[in-house]
Formats: structure tokens, sequence, C-alpha cells
């Protein structure tokens, strides 16, 4: 039989392809006999319309160097490589996670019965701040299911005669603040009451209505702003300090152990109160690199959201997400800064699809099953719960079994609301720690756990 050039070349061109360019065949690489490849060449030669074998054809057609790009190609092309997680953005609840909430609040409420002491409020009990907080919630509680019930006009009319006695809202600062000058008030009256009953030779009880009215009348308008905000600030001073003298010890330890494990990591604080770390420049600050707070970031969150409820309106997860969602933003902000990741890839939003090697990850650490579990798990954190040993003091944690801490100002019906959220935050929870020393490891295993899923 005659073998026709063309076969012959063929031949020769794969021959050369499999020995210069590394080519090795294999069960989906099969190259053809020499016979079938002359029995293929010469019917196309006759212009039928036979195709060769795919693989054949391509290289066939293709020059030496494009058939080994191909084959390189294919052999790099089966499956991206999964990323690995990176931690790059960790959050912090402030009270009973890295502090015991109740000496804090002792400790500064003692300051609040000092200050009022240097402004002449003598005599003022640090418990009184707390049940006067109660009171005034109550009443602000009761005042607001009125008005969801009255007509527009009314809540408009309610608006524009504001009492500093009844905030609009219920969050910690202005209730305290109410309360600080609902103290003031009443002791300015009673001081009234007494004197004006000495001048007119008769017991306080025998003053007449209209002089009574007089002398509350007196007692509101001598009260001035500035001396709350200046016990205010006392008290939220001593706070601060108080919570520095109280930090769990190994709270500092275990935050720099997180930084060394994972540098560039942003650490960042989300509270519902008036905690700051950016405050407690003997301890936290130097660690944290921002704070977003329910009652200080108010108008952000009316920005973001167009629907806003306060923290205690709250009955499911999802109504915490603002919080959180600012969180994550202002994290994501401060990693595009850092160097590691302005290598990885300049989009905003670098941390997780711009980086070749590894996937940003979100971890929040919180000891409140309803708002740091339930609220941050449902924003995309990996959550890690702080159930601490009983050495640690925690007492927040005895509002997920309906019992009330004696610091908290929260009425019955808020704190069942409350009870409820942390049963349905259970299953969200990634992970519990009993001492603080055993985050950075949860931290590892999550971050683990997910590269090999």
């Amino acid at each position: 039989m005659r073998v026709h050039s063309a076969a012959i070349a063929l031949v020769a061109s794969l021959s050369l392809a499999s020995t210069t360019h590394g080519f090795v065949p294999t069960s989906s690489h099969v190259v053809p006999s020499s016979s079938s490849c002359v029995a293929t060449i010469a019917r196309n030669n006759h212009h039928q319309q036979r195709r060769l074998p795919n693989r054949l054809l391509l290289r066939s057609t293709t020059s030496p160097s494009s058939s080994s790009s191909s084959s390189a190609a294919a052999a790099s092309s089966p499956t991206k490589k999964k990323k690995k997680k990176k931690l790059g953005l960790i959050t912090f609840d402030l009270d009973d996670t890295l502090y015991p909430i109740a000496p804090v609040l002792d400790e500064a409420n003692a300051a609040f019965s000092t200050s009022m002491s240097n402004f002449g409020y003598t005599d003022i009990e640090p418990s009184d701040i707390v049940e006067t907080g109660k009171e005034i919630r109550a009443a602000v509680e009761s005042d607001n299911d009125a008005n969801d019930a009255s007509s527009s006009s009314a809540a408009a009319t309610a608006a524009t005669s504001v009492d500093p006695l009844k905030p609009t809202t219920v969050n910690h600062k202005e209730i305290r603040m109410a309360a600080i000058r609902k103290e003031m008030e009443d002791f300015i009256l009673e001081t009234k009451l007494r004197q004006t009953a000495e001048d007119w030779a008769t017991e306080v009880e025998s003053l007449t209505s209209p002089v009574r009215k007089s002398a509350e009348k007196w007692a509101r308008t001598t009260v001035h702003s500035s001396v709350v905000q200046a016990v205010y600030n006392a008290w939220e001073m001593e706070r601060h300090h108080a919570a520095e003298r109280h930090l769990f010890p190994d709270a500092i330890s275990t935050i720099k152990r997180i930084q060394e494990d994972h540098p560039n990591v942003i650490v960042g604080a989300v509270t519902d109160g008036s905690a700051n770390p950016m405050l407690m420049v003997f301890s936290l600050m130097p660690l944290f690199d921002f704070t977003v707070s329910w009652e200080d970031d108010l108008d952000k969150a009316r920005l973001m959201e167009n629907v806003f409820q306060e923290l205690d309106a709250v009955d499911q997860s999802d109504g915490l997400g603002w919080i959180y969602r600012l969180a994550v933003q202002k994290g994501k902000e401060m990693s595009n800064l850092t160097e590691e990741i302005k290598k990885k890839g300049k989009r905003e939003d670098s941390g997780t699809d711009d980086d070749e090697d590894f996937e940003w990850c979100w971890v929040h650490v919180g000891d409140d099953l309803a708002y740091d579990v339930g609220g941050a798990a449902t924003t995309g954190a990996k959550t890690v719960l702080v159930d601490l040993a009983p050495e640690y003091g925690q007492t927040a944690r005895l509002r997920r079994e309906g019992k009330r801490p004696a610091w908290t100002t929260e009425t019955e019906e808020q704190l069942e609301n409350h009870r409820e959220m942390c049963m349905n935050a259970l299953e969200k929870v990634d992970a519990t720690i009993t001492h603080l020393g055993q985050l950075p490891e949860a931290i590892n295993e999550l971050l683990k756990g997910d590269d090999e899923e």
C-alpha cells in the first residue's frame, strides 16, 4: 500500500511534539496508530465530510508550541484552588466579656454619688440612680405605648414639648441623664418645702397644693443642664477607670496573642452601652482600632437603615444587624489600608474576592446570646460565646435564665423578650469558651474548620 506524504508529515509532527514538548500520552490522550491516520487523511483528501477525532484534529492543526501550551493549561485548570481563611476582623463585646459589669457599675454609681455631693446634693445613695432609672424607663415605655395608640397630631404636639425627665428613647445614656436630673430636682424640692415649712412654722405635710406646685416649678428651673452633664461625665469617667481596674487577668494577653497569630487583624468593639475602649487609655486603647456603639452611632444607623428601633424594642436578631454591618464596614475600610491587603488587591471589598491566597474572615466575641451571637451571626460572623467560669463573675447571662441582674433597668417584658432571643440564638454559636485564654485556639480551629470543609 502506498503511504500518502501528508500522513508521513503528520506522524512526524506528532512524534516531535511528544518528545520536544514533554507531552506524555495518558488514557485520555491516546494517539491513533499510523494506519488509522493514513486512512483518515486519505479520506479527507477525497473531500469526504468525515471529521478527525477531536484530540487528533487539535494536534494536527496547531503548531508544536501551541499544542504544549494547551496541554499545560489543561493540566492546571481542573479545579480552582480553595482560598484559606484569614482573620481580617475580630470584634468584641466589652461588658462581661473583657471585665465583669457588676462591680464596674457599682463603682461608677459611687462616683455619681460623690459628684452629686460635690455640687451640694448630699445624702444620695449610689443605688438611687439605678432605682430612679428603672422608674423613668418604665414611664417612658408606658408613654411610648400610649403614643403608638394616639393620633399623629397628638404625637406631633408631644414632640414639640420636650420634658428632660421623659427621654424620647430608652438608651442607657438618656435614662441615666434623666435619673440624675430627677435626683437633683427631688433634692431641691424637698429642701425648698422644708425651708418654707420652717419659715411658716408649720409641718411640710401641712403646706397647700399651690405652695407645692410653686416649689416643684422652682426646682425644675433651678437644675441646670450643665450640672447634669458634669455629674454624668464623672459617672462615665469612673466607669471606664473601673473597667480598667477590673479587666479579666487574661484579657490583654489574649488580645495580644490573637494579634501575634494574625498579623494586621483589625480589632473592634461593638457595644450596646456607653463603654468605649478608646477611653481606657492605660489598657485597651492601644489594642483596639475602632468602636461602634448602639447609643453613639444612632445617626449613622438612621442613615444606613430605613427603619430604626431602640435596642430594647428589637425582638429578633435581624433587628440588630445595622450595628454589625457598620462594624464590618469600618473593619474592611481599615483592612484596605494595611500593607498585606493592599498587596493582594485594591478593590474596596479586597477582603473577599481580591485576595489570591486568603479569604477575609470576621469573628465576633461576646457573652450575650441574644445580642452578640444572634446579631452577629445574622450578618455573617463566626461567633464565639464567652460563657466564663464562675470565678470571672459574669452576671449579664442571668437574663437568659429569666433572672434580673441587680444593675439592669429592663422591664419584665423586656427581660422575657431577651430570654427568648437567647434561646433562638443557641444554634448560632460556633464556639464556646470558659476562659479567655482559650480564645486564640478557638479562633484558629474555626478558621481551620472552614478550610477543611
